[in-house]
């Protein structure tokens, strides 16, 4: 009889299916085989690569799985090789850095195209562009295929390249046309510099965007024309912030067709049903009836850009908050010091990586918090496992009132309450834009097509500012930026 532990068979099934980029059988398999005490370091590995690949599970197990198949392989060449992409994953660059160096110093050889690619992508986000480039520019020319145009397309995006980027990817492009990587990033550099009618069709190629076929090429986007008549679904896709941008949109569409049924994020339904007329039809996600056109949200723009562009909102937003809830805010808010109330979001993104560009420290909570005359309202969505952050600005003197951003009617009602907003890239700037509230949104280093501005006013939000970061990994020429204007605020309040 066979050992049921024997690692051989689970070592095949999940070689077979990430073969074919089936991540989550591969997971399963592992996950069974270690849930009955199956260990071996090359199945934990697979686990943790696949894990992240997907973004399966809290990203700290991740590692966890990774450190454990280190040690178990003695730091095999393979393990090392691994253990860089997941932390590259999770925005711990320089430890991808320290893997692939540690990698190469064993091998004593050239390194696998894989830790190169690794490699300049650490360097990328560590704003070394230049060492990026030269060390792609070592890679031998027969060798330098389409990945490697990829690869030196994103470090020239990291330097805000975009040019330099957009080239690379129509390169790709003219050899893989159906490359979706390529079709989203070239939509990426295309945005960046604001060609957004160009960029429109190739961002069709998303991952979440509901008419993809089988083989993950997107059906043509109707034209608005064609709608009359017809009975339309919008699907809510990609995240909350990206939900709210693109819901600008779905009063015109609702006048473009014969029914609207939307089926947004379930934290957004009831500010939607209120805010949307009443021939639309907000609905759970899979609710809406069949035989109808599915459009995703974020093909929304692209469907009206002709007609309507940016459909920038005017002096009163286009969502509507609850009044009663407006009103509870503000009596709550009547027994704090006096001062201004701000909100502050300082948490942004959902990766590792994203945080990491994304985020304010503690120390620069801090600075915030020694503001005077100010009483800071925490606005920070923290999801499960992440519920111990919420001392982090506590700690610096500001108010954390009930669970923020997990009842998004009721962020909404406190934010309408508040004389407006700091907030780094996230959900926060998209929810105050709507709602036409004042304030800033710090935009990092490397900016991204959702934020650029005009004369500083953000595109799509004017009622917002954008402070841009000089400098990667520092926010405080940025927060003394804001600084000023808040305290001018506070000076012509006070006179």
């Amino acid at each position: 009889m066979k050992n049921s532990l024997d690692p051989t068979g689970v070592i095949g099934r999940m070689r077979s299916a990430m073969q074919s980029a089936d991540w989550s059988a591969a997971i399963s398999a592992a996950e069974a085989w270690r849930h009955n005490g199956g260990r071996d370091w090359r199945i934990t590995l697979n686990q943790a690569v696949c894990a992240s690949r997907i973004r399966h599970g809290p990203e700290y197990t991740w590692l966890q799985l990774v450190q454990e198949a280190l040690q178990q392989s003695g730091h095999a060449p393979i393990a090392l090789l691994a253990a860089s992409e997941v932390h590259c994953a999770t925005g711990q660059w320089e430890e991808a850095l320290a893997l692939v160096a540690e990698l190469e110093q064993r091998r004593q050889a050239q390194l696998p195209w894989e830790a190169i690619r690794l490699r300049c992508e650490a360097l990328g986000r560590l704003g070394q562009t230049s060492r990026a480039l030269e060390e792609l520019l070592q890679w031998p020319p027969g060798q330098r295929d389409w990945r490697w145009q990829m690869a030196k397309a994103d470090a020239h995006v990291q330097a805000n390249q975009w040019r330099e980027a957009e080239h690379l990817y129509t390169s790709v492009l003219a050899e893989r046309p159906h490359q979706p990587e390529a079709h989203l990033n070239l939509a990426l550099a295309l945005l960046s510099q604001q060609r957004c009618a160009e960029a429109w069709p190739h961002y069709e190629w998303r991952r979440s965007n509901p008419r993809l076929n089988q083989w993950g090429i997107p059906q043509p986007l109707p034209s608005l024309a064609s709608l009359i008549g017809q009975d339309v679904v919008v699907v809510g896709e990609q995240g909350i912030g990206d939900q709210v941008m693109a819901c600008r949109y779905l009063r015109h569409l609702a006048c473009a067709c014969r029914s609207l049924h939307v089926e947004p994020a379930p934290r957004l339904a009831p500010l939607l049903q209120r805010s949307l007329p009443n021939t639309v039809t907000v609905v759970s996600p899979g609710a809406s009836p069949q035989d109808t056109l599915v459009i995703g949200m974020a093909s929304l723009p692209m469907l009206f850009w002709q007609e309507l562009g940016l459909a920038a909102p005017g002096a009163g937003g286009y969502l509507q908050t609850d009044r009663q809830r407006v009103e509870h805010w503000r009596q709550q808010l009547v027994g704090l010091p006096h001062g201004l109330r701000l909100g502050i979001g300082w948490l942004g993104g959902s990766t590792g990586a994203e945080r990491r560009e994304r985020s304010l420290s503690p120390a620069d909570l801090q600075l915030l918090g020694d503001w005077p005359d100010v009483q800071w309202l925490d606005l920070q969505y923290l999801p499960a496992g992440m519920e111990l952050l919420a001392t982090v600005s506590t700690q610096a003197g500001m108010h954390r009132l009930g669970h923020p951003g997990s009842d998004i009617d009721d962020t909404m009602a406190l934010i309408q309450s508040l004389d407006g907003v700091l907030t780094t890239r996230q959900t926060v700037a998209h929810l105050a834009g709507a709602l036409a509230k004042p304030g800033q949104v710090l935009v990092p280093a490397r900016p991204e097509w959702r934020y650029w501005g005009v004369n500083n006013r953000w595109a799509w939000h004017p009622s917002l500012t954008l402070i841009q970061q000089e400098e990667r990994g520092t926010w405080e020429p940025a927060l003394r930026q804001a600084s000023h204007h808040w305290r001018f605020q506070t000076w012509t309040t006070s006179t």
